[in-house]
């Protein structure tokens, strides 16, 4: 990995060909993530301290070898203007007066700014950053210095969340020794390497619990690259949506420039209307568009972050997608754009985004090259986007990740957990699925939590060799009275109208042994009998538990005690105890689906009326994902059982 790096470092010191570039930089992304994989075990406080020692060492080096890039030059000259008095939003560095404003030594930097033309485009805290650096010394050094120290601030940002989380020290590796990270901060001077200290800084705040501070950070973060403020609602929860209000705060670095009036965003409107490179989505339906395609690259970006802020519930998932998501729909899109990326990468290292840092290299040409053009459109884009989005739907069935996180204890056998409520019917069926099971010593043991039936509920469980649990209050209360006493390491919940296949128990296992960083998952499911509607609903409802990790109770879910536990157990909830169950599980690890194994009843779909019940169950979903967002949610789930069976929780079968 180091001499990857060096080689790197050397390409920016002798300005080396575009393909020495690329071969370097993919080199020490793959010694990136080969250390990383391979990072002995040694002491915290040892791995700590000589990881930031060598981050510290390794930026500085970028700082020597690397020419900064030609963005340097606008802040140096914006920063220069605002010491003598000059607003960098009303004054364009083209403008006769900018000029006259400068010293003498300044004015050569001046004829290299690009698109002298355009007034300042960065936020409010970016132009005071670059006030502070030229009030110390307006030169590329000093930025790329300035950018050098905020990176290495990332750092010790993750390297402080990394403790108080207790992860292991390979994920500041990731970080530390990030090649995006050194050549376009310490290497380059882009001023993102502020917002992404930022971004570490309220990824800390947030693991401790100070919510208020974090929501300042990020919007402090915004108001240095724009793209920031998409991380805030991600990290709001229910817990914290009264906090959020502190990210409104940053926007008072506005009132230091007031005199623009309302030309803040005027160059900015001007830069994204007439220059456009790196976005994939915008140059994917430019072809099909023309002049629209940005707009329409723009409104995509807007539906798929409404879907992954509902669906993506926890803090090391949400962010980074809702981000990446973001910034593939802006029309401009440079590798530096994506350093806050590096600290959400180092929270979560998935191999998708490990390809999309590394395949930056394909997208931009360095620096040095810059000026015989960016390069990287058409096959190169696609080069870079395609494998992410390939990786990313690989991951989904199973998590593809470079280091992994906490490991799980080892599980032996799985309990059988089953809600019932005047089943009597149907029960039999399912308990003789479960038979095989039992004969192999896979399944510990079954729990039927009987909620109050009126029929021979309890007579058939018992018939079965089941224990019965009575509990009242819906299905989310019943589960949780049965898994309190279940003392196995793993527990399956299976509907009473479902039937399981033999090999079911053995594969939950497999999976949790396989992988020790899962937390759970869902085994999935068809309907008995026929029909393309409930296809469909099969088809959706295994799309949805992979892509979100997102399962419903008729899918078979199964989990660790252990990781239950350590997020409060099960969600003894009247219902939408499910969805709950599937947002902890993701909380405590990772999820995997299984790919199928049960067969459900297709009553439900069939009683009440296949339209009717699919409005009614997408309406109780996505009010209940939105409530649980912004606090507003019913953590009981009684109004939700009202709403979707009209009745009280113990009047309804369930």
């Amino acid at each position: 990995m180091l001499c990857a790096l060096a080689g790197l470092a050397l390409c920016g010191r002798l300005e080396a060909g575009r393909g020495w570039y690329a071969f370097w930089w993919l080199a020490s992304f793959g010694g990136l993530a080969w250390t990383a994989v391979r990072f002995p075990a040694m002491g915290r406080g040892r791995a700590t301290f000589a990881l930031l020692t060598l981050g510290l060492v390794l930026r500085f080096a970028f700082v020597w070898a690397w020419p900064a890039d030609s963005d340097v030059n606008r802040y140096i000259v914006e920063g220069a203007l605002q010491t003598v008095g000059g607003n960098p939003y009303l004054l364009a560095p083209g403008d006769p007066g900018a000029a006259r404003l400068l010293p003498e030594a300044l004015r050569p930097v001046l004829a290299r700014v690009n698109h002298p033309e355009l007034s300042a485009a960065y936020p409010p805290l970016a132009e005071l950053y670059c006030r502070l650096v030229a009030a110390i010394s307006p030169t590329r050094v000093a930025f790329q210095t300035a950018a050098a120290l905020a990176d290495w601030g990332v750092c010790l940002a993750v390297a402080v969340w990394v403790w108080r989380t207790g992860r292991p020290a390979a994920l500041l590796l990731l970080c530390v020794a990030n090649p995006l990270s050194l050549a376009m901060a310490a290497g380059e001077g882009h001023c993102d390497a502020v917002a992404a200290l930022g971004v570490a800084l309220a990824m800390g705040a947030f693991a401790s619990r100070r919510d208020r501070a974090g929501f300042f950070l990020l919007g402090a973060a915004a108001m240095v690259k724009y793209p920031a403020a998409l991380l805030i609602p991600f990290f709001l929860h229910r817990s914290n949506a009264r906090q959020a209000w502190a990210a409104l705060l940053p926007l008072a670095f506005f009132m230091v420039y007031a005199s623009a009036g309302g030309h803040y965003f005027t160059s900015l409107a001007a830069f994204a209307g007439y220059i456009a490179h790196g976005g994939p989505v915008a140059a994917g339906l430019r072809p099909l568009l023309g002049g629209l395609a940005p707009w329409a690259s723009l409104f995509l970006g807007a539906a798929t972050l409404a879907v992954l802020w509902l669906s993506l519930q926890d803090d090391r998932r949400g962010p980074i997608a809702g981000l990446t998501v973001g910034l593939a729909c802006l029309p401009t899109l440079y590798p530096w754009y994506f350093l806050p990326v590096v600290p959400l990468f180092s929270a979560r290292p998935g191999w998708a985004y490990w390809w999309l840092l590394a395949g930056q290299c394909l997208v931009t040409t360095p620096s040095w090259l810059r000026a015989g053009g960016l390069g990287g459109e058409g096959w190169a884009m696609a080069a870079v986007w395609l494998p992410f989005v390939a990786l990313t739907v690989l991951g989904w069935r199973r998590p593809l990740l470079l280091v992994a996180d906490r490991p799980f204890a080892p599980v032996a056998r799985c309990w059988v957990v089953i809600p019932a409520r005047n089943e009597a019917d149907r029960l039999g069926a399912c308990l003789t699925s479960l038979a095989p099971g039992r004969a192999a010593g896979t399944i510990a043991g079954v729990v039927v939590a009987d909620g109050g039936s009126s029929d021979a509920t309890a007579a058939v469980a018992a018939a079965h060799g089941a224990r019965v649990v009575a509990a009242m209050g819906g299905r989310g209360g019943q589960i949780a009275a049965a898994v309190a006493v279940c003392p196995g390491e793993a527990v399956l919940v299976v509907h009473a109208d479902a039937v399981c296949r033999p090999d079911v128990p053995e594969r939950v296992l497999f999976a949790l042994n396989r992988d020790p960083r899962l937390s759970g998952g869902a085994v999935g499911m068809d309907f008995s009998g026929g029909g393309f509607g409930l296809w469909g609903i099969a088809a959706l409802n295994a799309l949805r538990a992979r892509a979100t990790g997102i399962s419903f109770g008729d899918q078979g879910q199964f989990f660790r005690r252990e990781a239950l536990d350590a997020v409060g157990g099960f969600p003894d909830m009247a219902l939408m105890e499910d969805v709950e169950l599937a947002l902890k599980l993701r909380e405590a690890g990772e999820t995997a689906s299984l790919g199928g194994g049960l067969t459900v009843s297709a009553r439900r779909w069939a009683g009440r009326g296949f339209g009717p019940n699919l409005v009614r169950v997408l309406t109780l979903f996505i009010g209940y994902l939105l409530g649980r967002r912004l606090g507003l949610g019913d953590p009981t789930g009684v109004r939700h059982f009202r709403r979707y069976y009209g009745r009280p929780p113990h009047q309804t079968p369930i």
